[in-house]
C-alpha cells in the first residue's frame, strides 16, 4: 500500500511544480480538453468512414492532380457528372421542385484541359481591365482553381443554382444567395449527401482558400454530408479528422 507520507510528498510536489511552471499545467489542460474533444468527435464519425473512400477525395491547391480522374459518367442536362451522384442529384433537384424552385445545373465535370481555358481567361479578364498579371493572377486564384486543383476534376462537384437566383445572377455571383431558392439548396443540400463546398466565413475561406461560393455544391454522401454540416466544417477539416482518428488511431498532442 502507499503510505500516506508519500502521497503528500506527490501533492506537494506537483503543487510546487505547477506553481513554478504555469504553462505545463495549461498544456496539460489544453492536451485533456483536446484528447477529450477527439474522443468525441471519433465517437460521432459517420460508422466505416475513411478520408479515402471515393466521395471524399480532396481536391485544391494542395492536392493537385497532373492527370485526369477517370470514372463512369452520366449525362445531366448536356453536363456531365460522376455516375454515381446522378441519382443523388435527381433527388436533390426534384426535391427543390416540390418546393416551389426550378433549378439549373450550370457545370459539372471539368477535363483539366477545359480548366486550363477557364483560367487562363479569367487572368486575361482582369488584365484587359487595368490590372497587372500578377494582381489578375491573385484575384483569378481566389476564385478559380488552378489547373488540375479544381474539384470539378472529379465529377462530384457541381454548380448549381435556382433559376431565378441565375437570371440575377448569370456570372454566378455569392449575392444568389439572397434569394430563397438558393438558400432552400443551401439548408437542404446535406439531406442528400451534398455539401456547400465553399461556405463564407472567415476560418472556412482560410482552410479551403476559395472566397464565398454559393452555387458551388460537393457531394460526399449524407452521412458525411450531415457530419460536415453539423460541426461547421469544410471538407479540408473534416479529411483532417479522420485521418487522425480513423486511419491513424495513435493521436498526436505535441504540437500543442
Amino acid at each position: 500500500m502507499i503510505s500516506l507520507s508519500f502521497l503528500v510528498i506527490i501533492i506537494v510536489g506537483s503543487i510546487a511544480f505547477y506553481s513554478k511552471h504555469p504553462h505545463s499545467k495549461k498544456v496539460q489542460s489544453s492536451a485533456t480538453s483536446l484528447a477529450k474533444t477527439t474522443k468525441e468527435q471519433s465517437e460521432q464519425l459517420p460508422q466505416g468512414v475513411k478520408s479515402s473512400d471515393w466521395n471524399l477525395l480532396l481536391v485544391n491547391k494542395n492536392h493537385i492532380h497532373q492527370s485526369e480522374i477517370r470514372f463512369d459518367q452520366a449525362t445531366v442536362d448536356s453536363k456531365q457528372i460522376d455516375k454515381r451522384i446522378e441519382q443523388p442529384l435527381a433527388y436533390f433537384r426534384e426535391a427543390a421542385k416540390k418546393a416551389g424552385y426550378a433549378t439549373i445545373l450550370v457545370s459539372g465535370y471539368r477535363s483539366i484541359a477545359y480548366q486550363t481555358t477557364v483560367y487562363n481567361n479569367s487572368i486575361s479578364q482582369y488584365e484587359a481591365s487595368g490590372m497587372s498579371t500578377q494582381e489578375a493572377k491573385e484575384l483569378t486564384e481566389s476564385v478559380i482553381q488552378v489547373p488540375g486543383a479544381s474539384e470539378h476534376h472529379t465529377g462530384q462537384a457541381i454548380d448549381l443554382a435556382g433559376a431565378d437566383a441565375l437570371a440575377a445572377h448569370p456570372s454566378l455571383e455569392s449575392a444568389m444567395d439572397q434569394f430563397k431558392s438558393q438558400q432552400w439548396l443551401i439548408k437542404h443540400a446535406p439531406e442528400f449527401g451534398f455539401i456547400l463546398r465553399y461556405p463564407s466565413d472567415n476560418q472556412s475561406i482560410k482552410e479551403t482558400g476559395i472566397d464565398y461560393e454559393s452555387w458551388h455544391f460537393r457531394y460526399v454522401g449524407i452521412a458525411n454530408a450531415a457530419y460536415i454540416t453539423q460541426h461547421h466544417m469544410t471538407l479540408e477539416s473534416y479529411i483532417n479528422i479522420l485521418k487522425k482518428i480513423t486511419d491513424n488511431t495513435k493521436f498526436d498532442l505535441l504540437y500543442i
